[in-house]
């Protein structure tokens, strides 16, 4: 990938606003997305915007007061479910590590009190 196109998914903020699209395509509205996430409806509707700026392309069409994802947004959000089962793999690796790491410190501190 070009250094200039991947460059717009490192922006500030994606993952915000990754996790927003994601409510909004799974539960089918702003609203029900933004009280899942704890959000202000307004927060949500700015992620998508941002995101649609960021990536050049729209994300959804008003059809009276529903949200009708895009061609775009379909295929986004096939790429965002793979982005949160990368990010929950990594959490998985990383889980054991930190609980051996917080043994070891907790280990390492009662050796210093004993050699007091």
């Amino acid at each position: 990938m070009q250094p200039q196109r991947l460059r717009r998914y490192l922006r500030h903020g994606l993952m915000p606003q990754l996790a927003a699209f994601d409510a909004v395509m799974r539960l089918g509205s702003v609203t029900r997305a933004s009280e899942a996430l704890h959000m202000a409806q307004p927060t949500v509707s700015g992620h998508l915007r941002k995101l649609s700026d960021a990536l050049g392309v729209t994300l959804f069409r008003c059809d009276g007061r529903r949200m009708v994802p895009t061609p775009p947004a379909q295929a986004l959000h096939a790429g965002t479910r793979e982005v949160f089962a990368a990010l929950q793999g990594i959490e998985c690796a990383l889980e054991p590590l930190r609980d051996s790491r917080a043994h070891a410190r907790t280990l390492n501190g009662s050796a210093r009190l004993e050699n007091r």
